[in-house]
């Protein structure tokens, strides 16, 4: 049983660990969605990403839709015009293509209505790096920037393998409560406080040989003595017992018939 208890104890540690390091990549990956601009693009030359805006005014086509750049290195295509998902208002869709000849640095775009003077038009920055060592440099997650991962991906990967990690754990815990209770021992799963002591639960039932009024020895983390409690509600696997005032007790403590 010592070493089922080891083995559950690593498992328990690897487990941690592994959630540790999923939570911190989900945690990445959020604050990298927020600190990216939806009007600010971060690109290498030669390629074409995809991109979208809101049009503050009436339009009945693509072709009403104009834009202008200090580049004539950058390309905007517009391939359809929607209702926006949250607030309803129209929504161009298109594409953003960077010449393979650009120079690095800074552009600007505007994109508008034809025709139509606007308060707020569309503004885009446009940065451009000479190569993926500068380009990756940019990237608002730290996951992807210094390793050169998406923190999705790595998030995945890190999920997958607790499953089975939890599953062994729970494997693991019932054998060492069979074996426990076979020799008339188990672990405080609850402690309830209340004025006049505590009142416990832990598996040993009638099934174990408990019944009303059975007294058993209170144990703490490192098995040595920390006490007495007295059963008064039992079932075939579980019971409820009270331990006196002055008496500390938390889960991980343990009951014994033996006294030990």
């Amino acid at each position: 049983m010592e070493k089922m208890i080891q083995m559950r104890s690593a498992a328990g540690k690897i487990a941690a660990l592994v959630c540790i390091l999923f939570s911190l990549s989900i945690i990445d990956a959020v604050i990298a969605g927020f600190r990216q601009s939806a009007n600010v693009f971060d690109l290498l030359p030669g390629t074409t990403v995809e991109i979208n805006g809101i049009m503050m005014g009436k339009v009945k086509s693509a072709r009403e839709i104009t834009w202008t750049g200090n580049s004539n290195h950058i390309l905007l295509t517009i391939d359809s015009i929607q209702k926006g998902h949250w607030f309803g208002d129209n929504m161009w869709q298109g594409r953003l293509t960077i010449d393979p000849d650009i120079r690095a640095g800074e552009y600007s775009l505007t994109v508008g209505i034809e025709g139509m003077k606007m308060q707020k038009p569309g503004k885009f920055l446009i940065r451009v790096y000479n190569d993926y060592a500068g380009y990756r440099q940019s990237f608002k997650s730290f996951i992807k920037r210094y390793l050169n991962i998406s923190p999705w991906i790595l998030a995945a990967s890190f999920f997958i393998p607790v499953v089975p990690v939890f599953v062994y754990i729970f494997f693991l815990s019932g054998k060492i409560e069979q074996l426990m209770a076979k020799q008339g021992k188990a672990v405080v799963y609850r402690v309830k406080k209340g004025d006049d002591g505590c009142e416990i639960a832990f598996s040993l039932g009638t099934a174990h040989g408990i019944r009303t009024d059975t007294s058993l020895a209170l144990l703490n983390e490192e098995g040595k003595p920390a006490g007495t409690v007295v059963v008064h509600n039992v079932s075939e696997t579980d019971s409820v017992a009270r331990v006196g005032p002055g008496c500390t007790v938390k889960p991980g403590y343990m009951v014994s018939l033996s006294g030990r």
